[in-house]
């Protein structure tokens, strides 16, 4: 049979060997009597050292909680159980959550002597409650400042959450709406409406849609709303969950645009000018006759309400589209011309011009495209231009043949009568008279020369009339090389030729000849001695353009002394070589005459560089 001493000892065993910490105190003296060792990992503390120190077991519970522990120690006073859950202080110096359990002894007399309890840790439980409570909390603070609203129902169309946007939009407080049907909100159209759509839900449907609503004021209020519904794992309804946004001030732009659209229907269907209204996601509400006209004619395409933008222009065309809407938006309006090319050649010019539409705030609703034909308007415009252009360059002929005339031809003008003068002066030899007649006759070649180098010039400023094909360059270099094949072999020169990005322009093969003859040519003349020429010819098409680039490795020229004069008739830079002055002309005069462009790099000793460009055409441009 077990003595009560060894009954305590197998008690105390048991307890020892438990996570919570049990306990009996003095609470006469506030003397730890009793503690089991957990409380060495609990507190940090073994259980001698709270037997031994007087008030150590009270000191340890954290200052902000005293106020708990007093508390208790008045219900224990009273006779009372108690429970409680505070902080204490572990002797590493951390914080902890406890949760102490106590039992009061007291004496016949009702006094309290001694107070016995288990205390456990519950940290871990507090930190999970902590993390669930911030989790909940930020979750509401979403809910709650969402701008939408968003509304739950349960499996009986009763209201069971509101957020506060919701409850904005439909004027009630969310006390208001709860426990309230679906339908309470709605007229008996929306009704009708609304239940339609729940039967769908029940069966599972995810639906967007337009909703009307009635505000508490009595007010409309046009709503999209996003609905789902929900299930148990069961898979039985319970209800649905809707995101709700207000769209009253998207419906009331729309009717003010369909209302527009009305008031200029007359005006749109009775114009030259092609008109089409979008709205502000830029989808087709409108449009006349004459944009439908348009569309089919200039884009294959049919014009059709509710066509959204994207559909209608071109992918590549995109980003222009939005940097002009921009632009709209910043300034009200926006312009700008567009040209189309025609089967019979002809090209058609339209004037485009964007306006925005603004709402009672103010804010853009919509946009109007106008677009008028203006060819007959463009067309004079250009003939205009070409004019004034074709006069200014006849005014710098005339300046320049003037000049001509003044020098090149006064000379063996002048020369001439000085030899008739001889001859009326004097009897001569017939030798003097033969040499007289010589001169007179170099004189007169030398006018007959200016004369026709006048003629070809002119000619070649006449508008082009000349039939145009597709010329190979390779050709062009190889027909040249046929024609001074003596010049070439005897200077050993040097082609390189990169025709492979661009091997062929449409143009007029007689003037690209003598282009690329007069460049090979003067390389050719114009080389340095004692090096081999080489003439680099090299291909290149950039979008709308075909460029050529010539260079040479030859004498170069000094284009800071002569880059004003470098394409000037009879302008010669180099006397050692024989030659008027025509080549470089001529190459302007061409490349000018087909639409192109011509520029020089040259430095003396170390070669010229020569790049053209021209218009990309095809056959039927």
């Amino acid at each position: 049979m077990q003595t009560q001493e060894s009954n305590h000892d197998n008690l105390m065993t048991f307890f020892n060997a438990m996570d919570e910490v049990f306990f009996s105190v003095d609470m006469v003296n506030m003397q730890v009597l009793q503690i089991s060792q957990a409380c060495e990992k609990l507190y940090g503390y073994k259980p001698a050292d709270f037997i031994a120190a007087n008030g150590l077991w009270f000191n340890l519970v954290h200052p902000e909680d005293n106020d708990i522990v007093v508390n208790e120690q008045k219900k224990l006073e009273q006779g009372e159980q108690a429970s409680s859950q505070f902080r204490i202080i572990h002797k590493d110096g951390t914080t902890r959550w406890v949760e102490k359990k106590t039992i009061p002894i007291l004496n016949p007399s009702g006094s309290l002597i001694r107070a016995e309890g288990i205390i456990r840790d519950i940290t871990s439980v507090k930190a999970e409650k902590e993390t669930l409570r911030l989790s909940e909390e930020l979750y509401r603070q979403i809910v709650e400042t969402a701008q939408e609203g968003i509304w739950t129902i349960d499996e009986n169309e009763k209201t069971n959450f509101v957020n506060i946007k919701i409850a904005e939009i439909l004027g009630y407080s969310a006390e208001e709406m709860m426990g309230k049907e679906l339908y309470d909100f709605m007229d008996e159209e929306g009704k009708a409406y609304a239940i339609a759509c729940m039967e769908r839900r029940r069966n599972g449907a995810k639906e967007n849609l337009n909703i009307r609503y009635v505000k508490k004021n009595g007010e409309d209020v046009w709503t999209n709303i996003s609905a789902n519904p929900i299930f148990d794992k069961t898979g039985r309804y319970k209800g649905a969950l809707a995101m709700v946004t207000d769209i009253t001030q998207s419906k009331q732009d729309q009717e003010a645009l369909q209302k527009s659209e009305a008031n200029l229907r007359a005006i749109f269907d009775n114009t030259d000018i092609a008109y089409v209204l979008f709205d502000d996601e830029l989808n087709i509400v409108s449009f006349n006759a004459q944009a439908q006209k348009y569309s089919e004619e200039r884009r294959n395409k049919t014009l059709k309400t509710g066509q959204a933008m994207k559909g209608y222009f071109p992918a590549e065309r995109m980003a222009f589209m939005e940097e002009m809407l921009d632009k709209v938006v910043r300034n009200g309006s926006a312009e700008y011309e567009l040209s189309y090319p025609k089967n019979d050649g002809t090209v058609e010019w339209y004037h485009i011009q964007w306006f925005v539409i603004k709402n009672s705030e103010q804010n853009p609703c919509g946009f109007v495209v106008a677009n008028k034909n203006i060819t007959a308007h463009k067309i004079a415009g250009l003939e205009r231009e070409r004019i004034t252009a074709d006069l200014i360059q006849q005014n710098k002929d005339l300046e320049q043949f003037t000049y001509i005339i003044s020098h090149n031809l006064r000379a063996p003008v002048a020369n001439i009568i000085g030899l008739s003068y001889l001859v009326d002066e004097k009897d001569g030899t017939l030798t003097e008279m033969r040499e007289v007649l010589e001169k007179a006759a170099q004189s007169a070649k030398d006018i007959d020369t200016v004369i026709q180098d006048l003629n070809h010039i002119l000619q070649t400023r006449k508008v082009v009339n000349e039939q145009k094909e597709t010329v190979h360059f390779n050709n062009l270099v190889n027909d040249i090389k046929v024609n001074m094949q003596h010049i070439i072999a005897d200077e050993n020169v040097y082609f390189e030729c990169a025709f492979d990005e661009a091997s062929a322009i449409f143009s007029i093969r007689s003037f690209m000849y003598s282009i690329f003859y007069n460049i090979i040519s003067n390389s050719i003349k114009y080389r340095r001695a004692g090096i081999v020429p080489l003439i680099h010819i090299e291909s290149h098409q950039h979008k709308d353009k075909i460029r050529l680039t010539f260079k040479d490795n030859g004498k170069g020229i000094d284009l800071d002394k002569n880059a004003a004069s470098l394409f000037g008739l009879y302008k010669r830079f180099d006397t050692t070589m024989e030659g008027k002055g025509m080549g470089l002309f001529m190459v302007k005069t061409q490349v000018e005459a087909l639409g192109g462009n011509v520029k020089v790099k040259s430095k003396l000793t170390e070669g010229t560089e020569i790049i053209l460009e021209f218009p990309f055409t095809k056959p039927g441009d």
